[in-house]
């Protein structure tokens, strides 16, 4: 039993420890705790004091083990139970936090804060429906709840329900003007609409009430970036890693940033962190073999692979033939299985062999596409002219030949795309076809669809309304035989396309190509910010918005450039 002494120096401690806490003294407040539990070893308030400190530190594992001991300490503790069932979610533990869950919303069903763990548990499983329905019983029986409002918000709008998220997120604001995670939902609404100015002035008021908040701090720096304030982007970025070093999204997107700007060695550096990141869907196919160190092979056998998506295969293999080059040996690359024939043409002569990933190879280390940036383009200088594709040639000529005919001699042969099929960002690249009908009718001018995709169907509506023609090859499937898509790009005079897949197979054959360049979210990290080309690709002209969303100046320089040539 502590004595009344004991007891008035233990709560003065505790004072002081929420004080210093309070004030972000953190290596002082735990020693305020540490001294209470000198004299009281089992302390819970002291214990969940340390647990928050270890929180707020992001050691995750060291806060389980302080909320479970102040549990321990007192098992009748509603608060310490609810923070144990938090820490154990933060750390992926949701098994247990599921379990802690289960037995105390048996005591204390309609418990809020219980009710919202639980929601978040659903939440990190992926499970939106149930998670939103969690959220939305505690929005019943506390209504004036903004936390729950705030993640039912987060619910609607990973389930594409964007106005119903804003609801949510504008019902947290106005019951709680300060919920950081309701301000930072409605700022990433604003950059949906590409509202940058609106969605920047969100970020800062929730970093206003929280200054550590990592999300909001890596949103506002890519609203500045998107915006085109680089040099407040890069402090922002800068400010994101001082206050979360060990954010790995948050490297991988400054890494982008960086690379956006031509800051190349930095740039691919930071971008390596992208292996970390939880939602980065890209596989390993690595093997598990040691990382290639970029220097000469003398005997070893180095597989390369191609990661992402279509375009960014082919993006990043215009550095393989410096690659082959100087890795000077035996290489392995493997790429997705519609590329393989192609790059088998292009690159698999002497010592190199292309095959599909997931294929057997007894290789002695390995390297994906991406990460050969960092020996490969460090600076400006170190950049190509992108072509290193080598089609067909007899189905090249075939297809000329063909395409020629379907117009009258001196006809220009014009390749045309005009979606993207970018699950995120796709919108923002494309345009509808019916906005390039000025275009179309201009005469002299043959067009052959290499949309990928079904687009049978607005082609034919096209020309009923217009009586443009824009001719489909029924034998090339642009997303399946790629080897004959780059035929038929080769086959052309040149291509007009959104941001997709087509402008990297025309960059990479050497083809004109005329791109028609969102700004905002539409504009992809590699094509730059200003002039009308871009690093990767020499062959490609750069068309851009002037204002992010709207076509009109793009079409007119489109307009322009077709008829001079």
């Amino acid at each position: 039993m502590l004595d009344d002494s004991t007891i008035a120096r233990i709560n003065k401690a505790l004072t002081l420890a929420k004080a210093l806490y309070l004030r972000g003294h953190m290596d002082e407040a735990r020693h305020a705790c540490h001294l209470v539990l000198r004299l009281d070893p089992a302390n819970a308030m002291a214990l969940i004091r340390l647990g928050l400190i270890a929180r707020e530190q992001h050691q995750g594992d060291e806060a389980v083990g302080h909320f479970a001991a102040a549990l321990a300490a007192d098992p009748q503790s509603l608060f310490a139970a609810r923070l144990l069932a938090g820490a154990y979610r933060q750390v992926r533990r949701l098994d247990d936090a599921e379990r802690l869950l289960e037995i105390w919303l048996r005591n204390v069903p309609q418990d809020p804060e219980l009710l919202i763990e639980k929601g978040r548990c659903l939440l990190d499983r992926g499970d939106l429906a149930a998670a939103a329905a969690a959220f939305e019983a505690v929005t019943a029986v506390a209504p004036d709840n903004a936390s729950a409002f705030a993640l039912l918000g987060i619910c609607r709008r990973r389930s594409g329900d964007g106005e119903g998220s804003l609801a949510a997120f504008s019902a947290a604001v106005a019951l709680d003007p300060q919920d950081v995670t309701a301000l930072n939902g409605i700022g990433n609404h604003h950059i949906d609409r590409e509202d940058f100015a609106a969605a920047i002035d969100c970020f800062r008021r929730a970093l206003a009430v929280k200054p550590g908040f990592s999300k909001a701090q890596k949103n506002l720096a890519y609203a500045l970036s998107l915006a085109g304030d680089i040099e407040p982007a890069r402090a922002a970025f800068e400010r994101l890693l001082e206050i979360n070093p060990g954010y790995a999204e948050g490297h991988m997107d400054y890494g982008l940033f960086l690379l956006s700007v031509g800051d190349y060695a930095r740039g691919w550096e930071e971008y390596e962190q992208r292996w970390r990141v939880s939602h980065f869907e890209e596989r390993d196919w690595g093997g598990g073999l040691p990382r290639w160190d970029g220097e000469p092979l003398r005997g070893r056998h180095l597989l390369l692979w191609g990661e992402q998506g279509i375009g960014d295969h082919i993006l990043y293999a215009t550095m393989l033939p410096d690659t082959i080059r100087r890795a000077a040996g035996r290489i392995t690359i493997a790429v997705e299985d519609r590329l393989v024939p192609l790059f088998a043409r292009s690159l698999g002569f002497g010592e190199v062999q292309v095959v599909a990933r997931g294929a057997s190879v007894k290789a002695d280390v390995q390297c994906p596409f991406a990460s050969l940036g960092g020996w490969m383009r460090r600076t400006p200088t170190d950049f190509t002219d992108g072509v290193f594709l080598r089609p067909d040639p007899l189905r090249t000529a075939e297809l000329r030949a063909r395409y020629a005919a379907l117009g009258h001699p001196g006809d220009r042969l014009i390749g045309l795309s005009w979606r993207s099929a970018n699950w995120q960002v796709g919108g923002y690249k494309s345009l509808d076809l019916d906005a390039l009908l000025p275009v179309l009718q201009q005469p002299g001018n043959i067009w052959i669809s290499l949309q990928y995709g079904d687009a049978d169907a607005e082609i034919a509506a096209l020309t009923r309304k217009s009586g443009v023609t824009v001719h489909r090859d029924p034998d090339i499937d642009a997303m399946r035989n790629l080897d004959g898509l780059a035929a038929q790009i080769t086959a052309l005079d040149a291509v007009v396309s959104s941001s997709n897949s087509t402008v990297h197979f025309a960059g990479a054959l050497g083809v004109p190509c005329h791109l028609l360049l969102a700004a905002g979210r539409g504009r992809m990290w590699y094509w730059p910010r200003q002039g009308e080309r871009g690093p990767w690709y020499r062959s490609v002209q750069l068309l851009r918005q002037e204002t992010a969303g709207d076509w009109s100046a793009v079409l007119r320089q489109l307009d322009a450039v077709l008829r001079r040539a």
